[in-house]
């Protein structure tokens, strides 16, 4: 019965840090692709062309 436990326990223990593996991944990618990115225009600018 210990090893059924165990087995669950590292089973959960393993998703877990896969989880924060890809947690930390993910948050990366997005702080480099905010820094490195270019820049945004205003959200208020028109699209259209003034006549």
């Amino acid at each position: 019965m210990r090893s059924v436990r165990r087995s669950r326990a590292a089973d959960a223990v393993q998703a877990l840090a896969a989880g924060a593996v890809l947690l930390a991944y993910w948050s990366t990618v997005a702080l480099f692709a905010r820094w490195c990115g270019a820049p945004r225009g205003r959200s208020d600018e028109s699209v259209r062309r003034k006549a």
